[in-house]
């Protein structure tokens, strides 16, 4: 990001201006000095080589010191006539006043933002031609049916974490009426249970049915006689079987 900062989207001075004219822009001006490690080899010249080394080590990076992305340097000057040395290193400390346009995103913030890709669950903005949004589209299908590529939508910030190497933002989009798409569930009234007419027993006439049904005599079955005779073999006696002698008749020799 901070190389399509450098390279390819400049900021104008107006343009600078303007964001940090409008409270609700995100983007603040802060006038402050800076401390700069610079080499000797821009010492031909002074003025390129510096301006060089702050949009090559600060543009487009997260700086702590000013808890934000820096989108451009203005109004940059020098503090002192001489730079700072140190024993064996050919390094020159610099001090320097400069303009700092920093872009500090706070949640709840509305910003506009130009669409870049739509997809079936999510659309993707670029705020200030270089932050990538994300937002995820809510189960109304106008909200989808409604964006275009290249359209301005307006966009409310939710969550974000700029401090990464790429900085992660996550809104939420915005109705024309200002406010957000919100997600509708239709509740199915299921139909009452249909009354069906039960008859009601009378509970005297129940005790006089149960008191009839005990007073019944059983009926009782005659039992079958149980015959005593058994059969040959179920004692467990077995007849013996003969032995048959077998007579081998001598044949003449």
């Amino acid at each position: 990001m901070a190389k399509i900062l450098q390279k390819y989207i400049k900021f104008s001075v107006k343009e600078l201006e303007n964001y940090a004219s409008s409270p609700e822009s995100c983007v603040r001006c802060i006038t402050t000095d800076m401390h700069l490690a610079m080499g000797p080899y821009g010492m031909a010249n002074f003025k390129h080589a510096l301006h060089e080394l702050l949009i090559r080590t600060k543009v487009g990076f997260y700086d702590s010191g000013l808890d934000g992305i820096v989108l451009g340097i203005k109004n940059i000057k020098v503090l002192g006539e001489s730079a700072g040395l140190r024993a064996d290193d050919p390094t020159m400390h610099l001090v320097i006043n400069a303009d700092f346009y920093v872009f500090r995103p706070k949640a709840g913030a509305i910003l506009s933002g130009v669409v870049r890709h739509i997809s079936r669950h999510h659309v993707s903005a670029v705020i200030y031609r270089v932050f990538n949004t994300s937002i995820r589209f809510t189960n109304q299908s106008a909200s989808r049916e409604d964006i275009a590529m290249d359209q301005e939508i307006k966009i409310r910030i939710k969550n974000f974490d700029i401090s990464n190497l790429m900085p992660y933002i996550e809104g939420e989009l915005l109705l024309e009426n200002g406010e957000a798409s919100k997600n509708k569930s239709i509740k199915f009234g299921s139909p009452e249970p249909e009354e069906k007419g039960v008859k009601k027993e009378d509970p005297d006439e129940m005790l006089d049915a149960l008191i009839a049904e005990i007073k019944k005599e059983p009926e009782l079955t005659p039992r079958k006689k149980t015959s005593t005779k058994r059969k040959n073999g179920e004692n467990g006696d077995t007849t013996k079987t003969k032995k048959v002698k077998k007579e081998i008749k001598s044949e003449p020799i």
